[in-house]
């Protein structure tokens, strides 16, 4: 990811913070602000940004001074994913932005860091069939781009034990939600948006059943065999409301 990043860099190295980056009176004092435009970029820490990722334009500072941060705060998500407040929130100022009507250099950058950033994440061992990263992280881009659906087909493709216990992971946290409610269980979906709409189509594809080599992939063992019936129940849910 190392390329990607230094682009995201390259890219919005022209967004100046400038002496013009402030924030809200009553929670932003100038002593904050100047605290992070002191140092270098790339040397600001996770500590330091976190709380700015929560009022970036908002709150804080306008879309020039996101864009300034903003290789900085991808950089940090992919250590620090599990530890700002709601990554969601982090990516979801992307879409606060108004990310479409960037220019088309500065989107190319973004993408490119977020297909890589997705590439990383399915390759990433998980343990526990319960764990969550993979739907935070997707998720999070959801709060940020128009559409998922190039995500959901890299994961299709991929076809690796990791990626089939992401799979299994994410049944195993999105099925009581869909099975009751018929959406997904993170409260930072938008459930009216196109997002939400193609994982749950994506849930009933042939191609998804066919990801695992039935209930006896060799993936599927321990906690992590109880998506197999799961994602059969989900299935049958979710034609029967759409009919």
């Amino acid at each position: 990811m190392h390329d990607a990043i230094d682009d995201l860099y390259a890219t919005f190295a022209h967004c100046r913070i400038g002496d013009d980056f402030t924030g809200c009176d009553c929670c932003v004092g100038p002593e904050h602000s100047a605290r992070l435009g002191a140092p270098p970029l790339r040397e600001l820490t996770y500590e330091e940004l976190e709380r700015y990722s929560r009022k970036a334009i908002s709150t804080w500072g306008n879309v020039r001074h996101f864009k300034h941060f903003l290789p900085r705060l991808l950089e940090l998500s992919i250590e620090h994913r599990d530890d700002f407040l709601d990554l969601a929130v982090v990516f979801g100022k992307l879409k606060y932005g108004q990310f479409d009507s960037w220019p088309q250099r500065e989107r190319d950058a973004v993408n490119r860091f977020f297909d890589e950033y997705w590439e990383y994440q399915l390759d990433d061992p998980i343990i526990g069939a319960f764990e969550d990263s993979i739907d935070t992280v997707l998720c999070s881009i959801s709060n940020a781009l128009s559409s998922v659906q190039r995500f959901l087909d890299v994961w299709i493709a991929k076809r690796t034990d990791n990626a089939k216990r992401h799979l299994a992971a994410f049944i195993l946290n999105n099925d009581d939600t869909l099975l009751k409610k018929g959406r997904l269980s993170n409260a930072f979906w938008d459930t009216t948006g196109q997002p939400h709409t193609e994982v749950v189509n994506w849930l009933q594809a042939d191609a998804v059943y066919r990801f695992f080599d039935g209930p006896d992939d060799p993936v599927l063992i321990d906690d992590f065999a109880y998506a197999w019936p799961q994602l059969m129940a989900i299935r049958s849910a979710l034609t029967a409301t759409q009919t």
